[in-house]
């Protein structure tokens, strides 16, 4: 038997397996579809799970041929901020909007977009209104598509979606629903006041399951290529950043966590319920970890999506001679940097490029911008959750790059290990199918 485990990014869908005994299989990925449309990036998940049934079924054939049939699967997916509408049926009715693409009108009014923003309300959710989450989304399907918004029947995201499509059973991980900003992050129910604010009936999102909790059976037709084990199932997995997290914990105990992709994600787990008033003001994400009663503040900022930007912009696309730059000899540069926290203002705001300006003083001063703002935002975040991070575990490719690496080391002045997971997301999630298995089965001995 083996154990899969499935990473759905923004770039790439990617897949690992695990043996019986542990033993991991190699990685396979294909390129995340995307739609263009009116200028904006949208993902289509019927397209997305075409693309990934099929890369399982090669697996199956090919990489995981010795050992035998499928046991168990775990998802680990983007952040709720992409979500899909679909019909009673299950059909899509409307794709989702790429996270860091935004509609060109808000949609929700100033009342309403203050309300979800005010320290009350992210007592609550823990979570600040933005305009890339689901009020703001599913309120511009209203009014720009009052037709498609009568036939919604549910708004989930693509870890629900996935799950869905393996085992007909709606679940919504718990570490994704919150960022909907609708249910309350203590209780983890629906918040009865905003849906009705909202507008929002209290079915829109499906039922809430943890980090390795069953989801139900894997349907034989939903892989029909596929040989599956009697019983095999759907273990819930969650945000990538948590499965990646979780995945990461195993090897190198943390508090802190900093994983960059398209986004980096600063993570820093607590036992405590942290003070909401000084996380509102710093505009931190507040979730649940795949542990009871222990949650995590996160914050994201679109630096790997900077980064691709100035190898465009700068390089002819080569990261090569962009990270050559990142360690060059310089003078310290002029160059103002912020990153905007208006989305709607684009990721990045570049100043005083006077004449002369080179692509390394660019390069420089952006990445450090960045990686100050992450030591800034984690020793804040240690003091809200009333911990004092020792040490800090990088993640994701990019800190692969030993220069990124030097770097971080320069600016933070503290332990950093960088995982050795080449792909942690899709690595936690095949260890969660395995472990949950295991453990449903009674066969905690082989963990």
């Amino acid at each position: 038997m083996w154990f899969l485990g499935i990473d759905i990014g923004a770039t790439h869908i990617k897949i690992i397996g695990i043996s019986e005994e542990g033993t991991f299989l190699p990685v396979k990925k294909c390129r995340t579809p995307v739609i263009k449309q009116d200028g904006l990036t949208f993902h289509d998940a019927l397209a997305f799970w075409q693309s990934l049934s099929a890369l399982i079924e090669n697996y199956s054939r090919e990489e995981a041929r010795a050992c035998g049939p499928l046991t168990a699967v775990s998802v680990g997916a983007f952040g709720q901020e992409e979500s899909v509408a679909v019909n009673s049926s299950g059909e899509i009715i409307y794709p989702s909007l790429a996270w860091w693409e935004n509609y060109p009108v808000a949609s929700l009014d100033t009342d309403l977009h203050q309300w979800l923003d005010s320290h009350e309300h992210y007592a609550i959710s823990g979570m600040r209104s933005r305009p890339n989450q689901s009020p703001a989304r599913l309120n511009w399907i209203r009014t720009q598509h009052p037709d498609i918004w009568r036939q919604i029947d549910r708004w989930v995201d693509f870890t629900s979606y996935i799950m869905w499509r393996l085992t007909s059973e709606w679940r919504a991980a718990t570490s994704q629903i919150t960022h909907s900003q609708c249910f309350d992050l203590k209780s983890m129910r629906p918040h009865a006041p905003t849906l009705e604010r909202l507008g929002f009936p209290t079915t829109l999102f499906p039922a809430l399951a943890d980090t390795g909790e069953r989801c139900g059976e894997i349907r034989p037709q939903s892989l029909p290529g596929v040989a599956l084990c009697q019983g095999a199932s759907v273990f819930v997995g969650g945000h990538d950043q948590i499965v990646g997290a979780w995945a990461v914990q195993n090897d190198q105990p943390t508090n802190v966590f900093d994983s960059i992709g398209t986004s980096e994600y600063l993570m820093v787990l607590t036992p405590h319920f942290p003070d909401t008033t000084a996380a509102w003001r710093l505009g931190v994400d507040i979730e649940r970890t795949w542990k009871a009663g222990e949650f995590v503040m996160g914050c994201a900022t679109p630096s790997g999506k900077i980064i691709q930007t100035l190898a465009e912009l700068l390089y002819q696309g080569s990261y090569d001679q962009l990270f050559q730059d990142l360690l060059a000899e310089a003078v310290p540069p002029a160059v103002s940097v912020s990153v905007n926290e208006d989305e709607a203002q684009g990721l990045f705001s570049l100043q005083q490029l006077h004449a002369g300006v080179r692509p390394a003083d660019v390069v420089q001063a952006t990445l450090n911008h960045i990686a100050d703002r992450a030591f800034r935002l984690l020793t804040h975040m240690g003091e809200i959750g009333g911990i004092r991070p020792q040490d800090a575990v990088l993640m994701g490719s990019l800190f692969q790059r030993q220069e990124m690496l030097e770097h971080r080391k320069q600016r933070w002045n503290m332990p950093l290990f960088v995982s050795e997971l080449a792909e942690p997301v899709a690595t936690g999630a095949a260890m969660i199918a395995r472990e949950s298995w295991l453990i449903a089965t009674h066969q905690e001995g082989q963990l």
